[in-house]
């Protein structure tokens, strides 16, 4: 019987009592497993975000929960919902049912305990946790050196990004390439200046779709839309 602390990442109905759940565990273990009586009266609720502390046969494909308990409540709201929702939807897209993938469960970790922060900068922890996803998948970005060469990036200078390549020094100031001081910034996760915000968010969006697939992320578009709305109301009511 394994026993181990989990993230529900995705909760589908299965049947009018049953669950079937989408987990990471605590050995950054993605699993499929059924929750079987979880709607009725009694049994522990499930919510995303929360940590549980479950216990199951091990077995390739769906496992079927033997018990399960609530360890610690998170509740997030507002953009920070939307921001966990995407989170779990990277984790559920960058890996295979039953696998494990060291760091992967410390990263998402870290990441719902920073948005339960009511003053949580979203940008910052979903680019620090892309970073970090990135690099437990074996795909790590280095910010402070080309790829090719091993050159160390020159703050005075511009790179281009390949998410295969990485970055090499570009001639000129292109419409595509990136100030080496604003990729040394992110690679020590300083994200003050929006320059660097986005260009981290261009980087790191083309080497997930790049690796993930590019199939768009719906929690990512759902942020974007709702952030979007929030900027035209803030606009309209200031005019």
């Amino acid at each position: 019987m394994l026993h181990e602390t989990c993230y529900v990442l995705r909760r589908r109905a299965y049947s009018e009592t049953s669950l079937l759940l989408e987990m990471l565990t605590s050995e950054s273990r993605y699993v499929h497993a059924m929750y079987r009586g979880a709607k009725r009266n009694g049994s522990t609720p499930i919510d995303l975000f929360s940590e549980y502390a479950m216990s199951w046969r091990p077995r390739d494909g769906l496992v079927t929960l033997r018990s399960c308990e609530l360890k610690h409540v998170s509740t997030l709201g507002g953009n920070a919902l939307y921001a966990g929702l995407y989170v779990n939807e990277l984790v559920r897209r960058g890996m295979r049912e039953n696998q494990v993938v060291d760091d992967v469960q410390p990263a998402y970790q870290s990441a719902v305990t920073s948005l339960e922060q009511a003053e949580a900068d979203l940008d910052v922890v979903l680019r620090s946790f892309e970073k970090r996803f990135l690099k437990a998948l074996g795909f790590e970005l280095e910010f402070h050196r080309e790829q090719a060469t091993g050159d160390v990036i020159s703050s005075n200078s511009n790179y281009l990004f390949d998410p295969i390549l990485g970055f090499t020094k570009s001639a000129d100031a292109e419409e595509t390439s990136y100030p080496g001081h604003v990729l040394l910034n992110i690679s020590v996760n300083r994200f003050e200046q929006p320059e660097t915000r986005q260009a981290a968010k261009l980087i790191l969006r083309d080497a997930l779709y790049h690796h993930l697939g590019e199939r768009a992320l719906k929690a990512r578009s759902l942020l974007s839309a709702k952030q979007y709305r929030e900027e035209v109301s803030g606009a309209t009511a200031h005019d």
